[in-house]
């Protein structure tokens, strides 16, 4: 499993080199297999990531995921909403580890959207 460590330099703007943030680029790559992969991985990491992490660092990957879904391909906005339903089922679990919710909902589509 990947680490967060260190992810906040893919954000930064490095004065000294004149470097632009390499994640927020992704999001504009002319080729709609690197958007793709990046909004694949970054909903992975999500998932994979314990509660702590999860939440502390979505604030900075969910909004390039929400980015996505507004992609000119609709195969690029297929896989953002893919992510962001797979971070949503970990959210509801979360919140059923955490005894917030008394019981996981039976109903797939409001697993997905109840984590959200």
């Amino acid at each position: 499993m990947a680490s967060p460590r260190g992810l906040h330099s893919l954000f930064e703007y490095n004065e000294k080199l004149d470097k632009q943030p390499i994640i927020p680029g992704l999001i504009y790559d002319t080729s709609a297999l690197v958007r793709d992969n990046l909004f694949t991985v970054l909903g992975n990491l999500l998932c994979q990531w314990p509660p702590r992490e999860r939440y502390q660092y979505g604030e900075m990957l969910l909004p390039i995921i929400l980015s996505g879904t507004l992609d000119e391909l609709p195969s690029v906005q297929v896989t953002c909403q893919s992510s962001l339903s797979k971070v949503g089922k970990s959210c509801t679990q979360d919140l059923y580890d955490a005894e917030i919710l008394q019981e996981m909902p039976t109903d797939e589509k409001l697993v997905e959207t109840i984590g959200k």
